[in-house]
């Protein structure tokens, strides 16, 4: 690169100091960037965070960051509902934004963010990390090999028995919006849309669920269950009385092309913690957490054992997708690739995420197209 970028964050909680910082962290070993300030409205955050990545200032308000210090590239790592505020500030600072998934919890949010930084000739990056990896990667990688043929039905699912985060404001909805759904379901949307094809969400019909949490004092919560593998930074009291979004989502979501996906994504519910994400084709299906190969061999049915080496660098990381994710977008910045998350695409997610809270809320199947300002 011809210079470093100039980075900053705003947002100095778990995802930032566990993901976004460790991977600018390394860009900045590199010799590719620099992290020059940190922002949050909590001062002891602020503080505390840029202390531990050594960042040489701090403050308590984003806008007077924004406004103070130039940047090339600023992460927003805040509650969903302040992502469009901080993301089209950002913008308008002159930096291009890496936004916390998920971007936007509406259609019309989302396409104004993306309309904005068009605008101003700034890219904005959607943080969908997941993308890079290792299972995921996986899953595509069996998808273009064509070994299960075009894929029509998915299931999909991220269970937590009590995973309830407990650090933040994850479980207010004026802070957060919604619940797993939008917290969990979005990066397992967006890699399904993404390696087939990105067809078109039709309509959802969901269902919600908000009863094991407000049990409170009485369940025993596992702190890296629920997603703070590296432990909590500051972390906000939590008080289970707060707690008014869903804790479980299930429902069913109508693809262009007559596919089918059905979901289920949960901080709390009585079953086993678990992940799965099965893809099915005239030829076969797969399923990313065991490697395992559905189909025939010749006029026989057989389940195949496929074996899967993870041998780039970052294997060992937790939250490696935020590391390759940054590697791809200064490349995207110096024009050496397209992004890989494109707007269209997380048109389409947000468009899903909208429809499914509509949808829970309303007890009825809702249509994308019944969304305010939709155009995909």
């Amino acid at each position: 690169m011809s210079k470093k970028i100039r980075t900053a964050v705003i947002g100095a909680g778990c995802i930032a100091n566990s993901a976004h910082l460790p991977a600018l962290d390394n860009l900045r070993t590199k010799g590719l960037a620099e992290i020059v300030a940190v922002a949050d409205p909590r001062a002891e955050a602020a503080q505390e965070t840029a202390a531990r990545f050594d960042v040489p200032k701090w403050y308590s308000d984003p806008q007077k960051m924004l406004d103070e210090v130039p940047l090339d590239l600023v992460a927003v790592c805040t509650p969903n509902l302040s992502h469009k505020t901080w993301s089209i500030a950002a913008l308008e600072a002159g930096a291009h934004v890496m936004c916390e998934k998920p971007m936007a919890l509406t259609y019309r949010d989302a396409k104004e963010m993306f309309d904005t930084a068009a605008r101003l000739k700034k890219i904005l990056f959607p943080c969908q990390s997941r993308r890079w990896t290792w299972d995921m990667v996986f899953v595509k990688d069996v998808l273009d090999q064509g070994e299960i043929g075009t894929p029509y039905f998915a299931d999909i699912s991220f269970v937590r028995r009590y995973g309830i985060p407990t650090w933040g404001t994850f479980h207010m909805k004026n802070e957060n919006g919604g619940g797993p759904f939008c917290d969990l379901g979005v990066h397992f949307l967006d890699s399904l849309l993404w390696m087939t094809g990105n067809p078109r969400v039709e309509a959802v019909s969901g269902k919600m669920f908000d009863h094991i949490a407000k049990l409170g004092q009485n369940l025993l919560l596992d702190i890296k269950e629920s997603g703070a593998y590296l432990g909590t930074f500051t972390p906000r009291k939590y008080d289970h009385k707060e707690f008014d979004v869903e804790e479980a989502s299930v429902g069913m979501l109508r693809l262009a092309g007559n596919f089918a996906v059905n979901f289920k994504f949960t901080w709390a519910l009585n079953l086993p913690t678990h992940r799965s994400f099965i893809l099915c084709g005239e030829k076969g299906g797969v399923n990313s957490e065991d490697f395992m190969l559905y189909k025939n061999t010749g006029h026989y049915q057989s389940e195949v054992k496929l074996k899967y080496f993870d041998n780039r660098p970052y294997s060992s990381k937790v939250f490696d997708g935020h590391w390759y994710m940054y590697e791809h977008v200064l490349d995207v910045m110096e024009n050496k690739v397209e992004r890989c998350v494109k707007p269209e695409e997380t048109l389409n997610i947000v468009s899903a995420i909208e429809a499914f809270y509509r949808s829970a809320n309303e007890n009825r199947e809702v249509a994308t197209t019944e969304l305010e300002g939709y155009t995909l």
